[in-house]
């Protein structure tokens, strides 16, 4: 069963229907749990079963509770005024609330026109520190800009480190996945299932960002292998929720020296997104060279333009461009 609130009340209706109690001559139940479906896993897992968490349980019960409290009478209404068959609950309920209340903020929200001024100069893009309001500003400040000769004030260059992201979790997968592949939640997830269902993944309902031991081992292998031993680097990341399951791991391959798999074009390209994920999370740092140019026009009355760029740094090498990480 599914390693979670779910998987340990459908743990405990099996044995209570199968009358599993450990008592009269009946064999006492245990609960097997692994969040990958490898060999190494499962035979792992059946050496040390556990008693079912009767916590977990519980905890699974109090959700159902709190569904029936809060989505019983909205679905009602729901059905009466939107569409018949949908339902309401403990996530929906108050995620509609803030939709709403943020909805209620954009419409009390007073909108006025202002002004970006950009000037292509060379190549470079400087745009002016200030956005007038007001039609005649504006062009005030294009007219001087023209006629004025332009004088660069200062340029600065810093170094940036950028920390790769942590491994995917279920919300952050289905997010990268539509911006990146233009899947939908349920599309995602529905792929997801069948790579978990084929062993390639591990499992995919999870808000834990934690590898595992065999899963660091791996990644730190893969990436000396492929990119350089330079390039790796150990990397734990600390879950933000305070109710995260932090007994299972982020979503990641179980095998990552495999570097394409799945049965079609969508579980590939899931598939590899979740790879480069995992790996690049036990990289070293992304080295940003920044660098602000900032110009004024001769003339005191107008504000000055400033141009912001940066290059990724690899080795002494620059890359212009950079998402080519």
């Amino acid at each position: 069963t599914d390693p979670d609130r779910e998987g340990e009340a459908i743990a405990w209706h099996i044995a209570e229907a199968a009358r599993l109690d450990g008592k009269h001559g009946t064999p006492k139940p245990r609960r097997v749990v692994f969040h990958e479906i490898t060999k190494d896993a499962i035979i792992e897992a059946l050496k040390e079963p556990r008693d079912i968490d009767q916590n977990l349980r519980r905890a699974q019960e109090a959700r159902r509770v709190l569904d029936r409290l809060v989505g019983y009478d909205l679905s009602g209404l729901i059905w009466k005024k939107v569409r018949y068959g949908l339902s309401a609950g403990r996530v929906q309920s108050p995620a509609l609330r803030i939709i709403m209340e943020r909805e209620r903020e954009i419409r009390a929200f007073i909108s006025h026109k202002y002004w970006v001024i950009e000037a292509d100069l060379a190549g470079v893009t400087f745009t002016c520190s200030e956005e007038p309001t007001e039609e005649k500003k504006m062009q005030s400040i294009l007219a001087t800009a023209q006629k004025e000769s332009w004088k660069i004030k200062s340029v600065e260059e810093t170094e940036v480190a950028r920390t790769p992201k942590a491994p995917f979790i279920t919300s952050t997968l289905q997010q990268t996945a539509s911006s990146r592949l233009g899947f939908a939640p349920s599309r995602t997830m529905g792929v997801a299932q069948r790579l978990y269902e084929a062993g390639l993944i591990t499992y995919m309902r999870t808000d834990s960002t934690n590898l595992s031991k065999v899963a660091l081992a791996q990644a730190a292998s893969v990436i000396e292998a492929e990119f350089g031993k330079q390039y790796h680097q150990f990397r734990t990341y600390a879950t933000k929720s305070k109710n995260a399951q932090e007994a299972h791991e982020a979503i990641r391959p179980t095998n990552l020296s495999l570097k394409s798999a799945g049965a079609n074009d969508e579980q590939k390209k899931l598939y590899k997104l979740i790879r480069q994920r995992t790996l690049a999370s036990q990289m070293a740092d992304a080295r940003t060279l920044r660098t602000r140019a900032l110009a004024n026009v001769a003339s005191e009355s107008i504000p000055d333009f400033a141009a912001n760029g940066s290059r990724i740094l690899f080795d002494g090498w620059l890359i212009a461009d950079p998402e080519a990480r």
